[in-house]
């Protein structure tokens, strides 16, 4: 009879406590707290002249913009770096793709360079059985000049250069610098000149 009466004891006191539980999970709502808000505006108190001393109006004034964060040499120098690779690699059955894909980094005038680039030489219809390509890769950078007031910026990269010609193994390397000019166009720092120097 004790084990009984117990028993029934011991499952009345467990679904009490479960009961308990989902009470306060329910009504008091146990949560991470909400992430702070930041604030749209900046508030200023200012005493207007019409008004009665002791009295306040708050005017909101538009907080600053955030700052973009600001473009330095050594990143002009590796975005640099990057496009000398890619604009020096290329072969003469790719259809001059290492200039067109490159088009998207370079200001509205230097894509049209690009662009009378890529059809005076399709123009001049070269023959494309017997492979021809060069494979660049960047060696170092050194920035020749940069003015972030003007939005002005000069790389020069020095690049590996393995030209191929026929058949595998026809290979040689050489070493040539690319200058990289930058410009500041809409706030976006774009190529917009390059000048391979002699070999």
């Amino acid at each position: 009879m004790n084990r009984r009466i117990w028993g029934i004891i011991i499952v009345i006191v467990s679904l009490a406590i479960i009961i308990g539980i989902v009470y306060i999970i329910f009504f008091y709502k146990f949560s991470s707290p909400a992430p702070a808000v930041e604030q749209p505006a900046a508030s200023q108190t200012i005493q207007p002249a019409a008004e009665a001393p002791g009295r306040q109006a708050v005017v909101n004034r538009p907080a600053p913009p955030l700052k973009k964060a600001e473009v330095t040499a050594d990143d002009l120098s590796r975005m640099a770096a990057a496009f000398a690779e890619r604009f020096g690699s290329y072969s003469n059955q790719s259809d001059y793709g290492n200039v067109r894909d490159l088009q998207i980094f370079m200001t509205d005038a230097m894509k049209i360079w690009s662009q009378n680039y890529i059809d005076g030489a399709k123009q001049k219809k070269t023959d494309t059985s017997i492979y021809y390509g060069i494979v660049t890769k960047a060696v170092a950078g050194e920035v020749k000049k940069f003015d972030s007031d003007t939005g002005q910026a000069e790389i020069l990269v020095r690049t590996q250069r393995r030209e191929s010609a026929g058949v595998p193994g026809n290979s040689s390397t050489f070493y040539q610098d690319l200058s990289v000019k930058y410009s500041r166009e809409r706030g976006v720092w774009r190529v917009d000149g390059v000048n391979w120097q002699n070999k």
